[in-house]
């Protein structure tokens, strides 16, 4: 894993250090024609010869050296127009000295403006008889000067003018510098008396290379500064292409002046080391981009592998998606076919559950005869399963048409007071059956709210029933509140309670606490159902605290001032089922 990442880590490195190097070298550069100004400016011994040709540079150089590093360092400024224009009109001033040099040469020119400079120096010329700017100087200036006045389009357009103008400024520098190294003296000058000193063509070449490296998208510093296999590649022969050969050239050079190996055998033994040294840079190259690729292969399996599991799961996941669509779809047609079955079959059964109600009435009226005491009880326990089966009817159609959102709110003005009492006169019975006290604690006299009086009453019945249904001994209390804008209805008992884990559900379409077959309490279970969308529906909600064994307490928070006016829709409503017709 580790071949895999270094040459990313070393690519950011590469790009880091090749954007800083041109600044950095036109500091050094601008450094160097400094220090040798100021050489010439504190008075120097005529140095031999050798020090001359090799170390000594010319005021008139040193001060173009200057204004180079100076122009070279404003152009990294990319994103500054100021500084680009700076940087153009410093090289202007550097092509204007070469210009001015060459013309010199070309014309036979003798204006004695170079000497000017040595007027100034304390002591002798070092420079007697050749105080001129060298051509191949002056010409390195004039191509330097160019490629940064062209600098700034390259860069906007991907040009290679100012990379063309800095490989030529190398080429003259490279030039000298093999004279040097090698003692070739024609390589030296263009013209004799007119050569380029050793510090000169070492300058050059900084100037050149931080030239080349001021644009890095195209040429060979884009190759360089690449992220893949051919910039991986060329950081590591390019150095050896420009640096085996001197150090090669140079051992022979050197064995053949010590007298270890003549002319030929210099040459061969060159060839071959030569060949040698860049088989092993080749070799080696080659053996980190096969690891390279061979990590590269291996992530793109596991990637192809990921993507055919991604792949895989998303197939999956639409069909997941689709089916659970298409359960939806049949759980919602399923109950809107059951609402419509409560509804139809609730319909048919009150209509003939009131004509026995009716005829109960009439035979308890005596209408159609005398009624013996055993008839009069007969008759009555008919009219309590009568109105048990009426209220079970009623419940189920109120909880369809929640259930479908067709219910409906009428606001009026209600008296809290008034509506306990109603809901009370109602549950009554039931409580008096089973010998329970029923309380009721008046909200005080004013309690008015605007609200549904009907749906009102059919909460506080539906809480006041379930909580004698589910209490043995003991009390039902009723009351209600008004706090600011809501009002609270709550009633509490003293029954069996409610387990915590099913508190959750006693809201619940047909849930009912006793879920044996042999339970106690009567009922469809749509009771708490139908409590909690009908305070949903006037705008308020139920809550419910519950001790097993001690009793349960439900608080029913409605606004004073019902928010709905119209058939309105229950917050957590499902989508609508059309009522099928036969």
């Amino acid at each position: 894993m580790l071949l895999a990442v270094t040459p990313k880590v070393e690519q950011r490195r590469t790009l880091r250090f090749f954007t800083l190097l041109p600044g950095v070298i036109g500091i050094v550069v601008a450094f160097v024609g400094v220090i040798s100004l100021g050489l010439h400016l504190a008075g120097i011994e005529k140095p031999t010869q050798d020090i001359a040709d090799r170390f000594m540079i010319m005021p008139i150089t040193a001060l173009a050296f200057i204004i180079a590093g100076l122009s070279l360092t404003a152009a990294q400024k990319r994103d500054s127009r100021l500084w680009i224009w700076i940087s153009r009109l410093l090289a202007a001033a550097v092509g204007t000295i070469a210009l001015f040099a060459l013309l010199e040469y070309a014309l036979e020119w003798e204006p004695g403006i170079d000497r000017l400079w040595f007027s100034f120096l304390p002591g002798s010329s070092p420079f007697e008889g050749w105080e001129r700017m060298a051509i191949n100087s002056a010409l390195g200036f004039a191509l330097f000067a160019q490629g940064v006045i062209f600098l700034h389009g390259d860069r906007r357009d991907d040009g290679l003018r100012s990379q063309l103008f800095a490989t030529l400024t190398l080429i003259i520098a490279f030039i000298a510098l093999v004279g040097y190294l090698f003692g070739v003296h024609d390589f030296l000058q263009l013209k004799l008396l007119s050569g380029m000193a050793l510090i000169s063509a070492v300058t050059f070449t900084l100037l050149g290379a931080g030239l080349l490296f001021s644009q890095l998208r195209r040429g060979v510093p884009a190759l360089i500064v690449d992220d893949g296999a051919a910039g991986f590649v060329a950081r590591r022969l390019i150095p050896g292409a420009l640096s085996v050969p001197f150090v090669l050239t140079m051992l022979r050079f050197w064995g053949e002046e010590r007298g270890y190996f003549g002319g030929r055998l210099g040459a061969s033994l060159f060839a071959v080391a030569d060949m040698v040294v860049f088989l092993l840079l080749i070799a080696w190259s080659a053996r980190v981009l096969r690891d390279i690729d061979r990590k590269r292969g291996e992530l793109l399996v596991l990637e192809r592998e990921a993507h055919e599991a991604s792949e895989r799961a998303r197939v999956e996941a639409e069909i997941a998606m689709t089916q659970a669509e298409a359960a939806r779809a049949e759980a919602e047609s399923a109950n809107g076919a059951k609402s419509d079955f409560l509804a139809v079959m609730s319909h048919e059964l009150r209509t003939p559950l009131a004509a026995i109600m009716g005829y109960q009435e009439l035979l308890a009226d005596g209408i159609t005869g005398p009624v013996t005491e055993a008839q009069a009880q007969q008759l009555g326990r008919i009219k309590v399963s009568a109105r048990h089966l009426l209220s079970l009817i009623d419940e189920i159609l109120t909880f369809t048409r929640l259930d479908a959102g067709r219910e409906t709110v009428i606001p009026e003005t209600i008296d809290l007071d008034d509506a306990l009492r109603d809901a009370a006169e109602i549950v009554e019975p039931l409580a008096t059956a089973k010998k329970l006290e029923l309380k009721i604690i008046s909200a005080g006299p004013g309690s008015m709210v605007e609200s549904d009086s009907t749906k009102i009453r059919q909460i506080l019945v539906n809480l006041m029933s379930n909580a004698v249904k589910f209490t043995e001994t003991g009390s039902v209390t009723a009351e209600a509140n008004l706090l600011g804008r809501e009002f609270l209805l709550k009633v509490t008992d003293t029954g069996i309670g409610i387990q915590q884990e099913n508190l959750h559900r006693i809201f619940d379409p047909f849930w009912q606490v006793e879920q044996k077959a042999t339970r106690r309490a009567t009922g469809t279970g749509l009771g708490l159902t139908v409590t909690k969308r009908l305070a949903n529906l006037l705008g308020g909600d139920v809550d419910v605290t519950s001790t097993p064994g001690q009793g349960t307490t439900f608080t029913v928070r409605l606004p004073v001032k019902v928010p709905h006016i119209g058939e309105l829709k229950l917050a957590d409503e499902k989508p609508q089922h059309q009522k099928r017709t036969a």
